[in-house]
């Protein structure tokens, strides 16, 4: 007889399926990753534009000439960092993130089984060596052989109803991912209308302290100004040779 590992493949189907269950387990684990890096980028960015926004308040706090839409821009920054963002978190926690945690949170359960399995076929094989070896002795004795027999037998049934369990169990998992997914991506999608939604009417309280749009010549227009102020800049005789 072989190893354990001869009895653990010689079924084709169970290998499909652990196959199968070897790659949703990769691909669900990077999903879970994703969804938390994304709730991260989210609550990073809302932080810096509000850090932004404070610093660039503290950047022209001397300048003679008050700009409105200072104190707008910080308002509508902090709202967003301290009002919208923890919406949205909470909603993406309870609708996102924690039901792909849940779903992952089972892999290992299937892990342990699989290992289960891979011991319950090492016994299986080390029955059957020992009935062998019985079975082989110059002198028999039936009641060795009989435990012996028995032993195997107890192995097999051990081992076939693990064996079986993970088959039918396997796909069910596989194809219960959809029933957590479609909900969830759904869910994913509408929050992030709600926040951004959100974040796009406290960015309109500021744009009334701009300029009107002018139409497609608007960044060029900005561009001369920027350039015009560069200039002025370079105009001082310390900054002569050291801005480009």
């Amino acid at each position: 007889m072989g190893g354990g590992g001869a009895t653990a493949n010689m079924d084709p189907e169970y290998n499909e399926q652990q196959q199968r269950f070897q790659n949703l387990e990769k691909r669900a684990m990077k999903l879970l990753q994703e969804t938390k890096d994304y709730r991260g980028s989210i609550s990073a960015m809302t932080n810096s534009q509000h850090a932004l926004s404070k610093n660039l308040s503290a950047f022209l706090l001397d300048v003679q000439r008050p700009q409105d839409y200072q104190a707008a821009y910080r308002q509508a920054a902090q709202t967003i960092d301290q009002v919208s963002q923890p919406q949205f978190d909470e909603v993406y926690m309870h609708t996102v993130l924690q039901p792909m945690a849940q779903f992952c949170g089972y892999l290992p359960e299937f892990n342990k089984a699989i290992k289960k399995r891979k011991n319950l076929a090492d016994d299986l094989e080390r029955a059957r060596k020992a009935l062998a070896k019985e079975q082989t002795k110059g002198q028999q004795d039936p009641m060795s052989i009989e435990r012996a027999e028995m032993d195997v037998q107890y192995a097999e049934e051990a081992y076939n109803v693990m064996n079986r369990t993970l088959i039918g169990e396997i796909p069910k998992l596989i194809n219960s991912r959809v029933y957590v997914v479609d909900p969830s991506f759904e869910a994913f999608v509408k929050s992030q209308l709600q926040f951004f939604n959100d974040s796009l009417q406290q960015m309109d309280s500021v744009t009334r302290y701009l300029p009107p749009q002018g139409g497609p010549n608007d960044d060029r227009v900005l561009d001369q100004r920027i350039g015009d102020v560069m200039a002025q800049v370079r105009s001082l005789s310390i900054c002569n040779h050291n801005v480009v």
